[in-house]
């Protein structure tokens, strides 16, 4: 009995519940497609943060200590320290491992650079360019500035790591000063004592390509690593870490605290603007998409509303009569809130298939990427469209359970 009451409210009632079915659509399609962007464009986004470098530095732990007699302060002496190339895996053995992306170490220098034609003093970087790194498990990583450093224009080509020690990538500055372009030689010299040429070592190097990224790096000349601890006799030792890792589901400070634990003598620390920007962003555009979703929700809970209050006014004689023959309220509820379940569930499964496409448009017109659908938005979504359905039938079929049928079969 209960179920043919059912049926026949849905089929005498089509226009009305097609409206409410479309209303909930409506706001679940939405709020589907808005949760599918979510899940996935954080991850791409992230992705694309770090197109713009690193977000952490990692620097040899120090300590300084303050010089003077008195009340007078001389400054302070800071020890000079190294990171241990051989312990920069580590990074990779992290519990946050898979969301490295990559990292290069750097090795700075002041050197002579000589053209033939005119000499200066330039920083010299030595670097990995695009180096694997073998891991504990003998997997090999690739990494380097290569990786990290992509938004890097360079003219010519990258010098190669292994085989490569005479090439050299130099800063469009520097050739601008010193009239370098791709195929110069060049000889660059250092020595730990200036005034004493006996210490000086040097090496001869080709420019490989010119590299313009809008910062420090236009001043410099980067050579392999193994390059630059030969000429300043440094074997082993680097100056920082540049480590771009993937933050999505914990902040970045726990990848900090975790290179720390690996490697104790280090402080990892990151780089604040960019990862104050990302979260700035990110939560932006997640406080976007929620209230976008609640107006939407709100939108589709009136538009249910409406449509279950007409039914109950509708149907008083029914009720009435239903009541009068010895139904309970409980029953009366149960009925129309059977009804909200349908709409609910009906409702949601449609808004998740127009959500999908809607998703689509979103990705590929706002952030210019493919969105991936989530399964798990499925059973979020009916559930969300079905508490809707459920809240917004609650005023209806509380009028409903207090028709007296003496009044409405009476025709008062």
């Amino acid at each position: 009995m209960f179920l043919r009451i059912l049926g026949k409210s849905f089929s005498r009632r089509k226009g009305k519940m097609a409206i409410a079915i479309i209303a909930v659509m409506m706001g679940a399609s939405v709020t589907s497609a808005l949760l599918t962007v979510s899940l996935d464009i954080n991850e791409k986004m992230n992705i694309e943060f770090r197109r713009f470098g690193a977000n952490l530095l990692v620097i040899p732990s120090s300590d300084t200590i303050n010089i003077g007699i008195g009340a007078f302060g001389f400054g302070a002496v800071t020890e000079q320290k190294y990171i241990n190339e051989s312990d920069l895996y580590k990074i990779k053995t992290i519990y946050w491992a898979k969301n490295v992306l990559g990292y290069a170490p750097f090795l700075y220098q002041v050197v002579t650079v000589d053209t033939g034609s005119q000499e200066q003093a330039v920083v010299l970087t030595g670097t990995w360019f695009e180096k694997p790194t073998v891991l504990e498990d003998g997997t090999a990583f690739p990494t380097g500035v290569k990786k990290i450093n992509t938004w890097w224009e360079v003219e010519g080509s990258w010098p190669d790591d292994e085989n490569d020690t005479a090439g050299a990538l130099i800063g469009a500055n520097v050739a601008d000063k010193m009239g370098l372009q791709v195929g110069d030689p060049m000889t660059v010299r250092y020595s730990q004592l200036p005034d004493d040429p006996s210490n000086e070592t040097s090496v001869g190097l080709s420019v490989k390509g010119i590299v313009s990224g809008g910062g420090p790096e236009d001043d410099q000349i980067f050579v392999t690593l193994d390059t630059a601890q030969e000429l300043t006799g440094r074997h082993g030792k680097v100056h920082t870490v540049q480590v771009s890792a993937l933050c999505t589901a914990c902040p970045v400070e726990e990848f900090a605290a975790e290179i720390q634990e690996k490697i104790p003598y280090v402080e990892a620390r990151t780089v604040k603007q960019l990862a104050s920007a990302e979260m700035a962003v990110l939560s932006k555009i997640e406080g976007m998409m929620l209230l976008i979703s609640v107006v939407a929700l709100v939108a589709s809970a009136l538009g249910v509303a409406a449509v279950m209050t007409t039914s109950v006014i509708e149907r008083r004689k029914e009720i009435g009569l239903m009541k009068s023959m010895g139904a309970e309220n409980k029953r009366i509820a149960s009925l129309f809130l059977t009804e909200a379940a349908i709409l609910g569930v009906v409702g949601g499964l449609l808004g998740y298939a127009v959500g999908l496409v809607l998703s689509y448009f979103i990705g590929m017109t706002v952030f210019d990427a493919l969105v991936s659908p989530s399964i798990i938005v499925i059973p979020m979504i009916v559930g969300i469209s079905l508490g809707v359905s459920l809240m917004a039938s609650s005023l209806p079929v509380r009028r409903a359970t207090r028709i007296e049928p003496v009044v409405v079969l009476r025709g008062d």
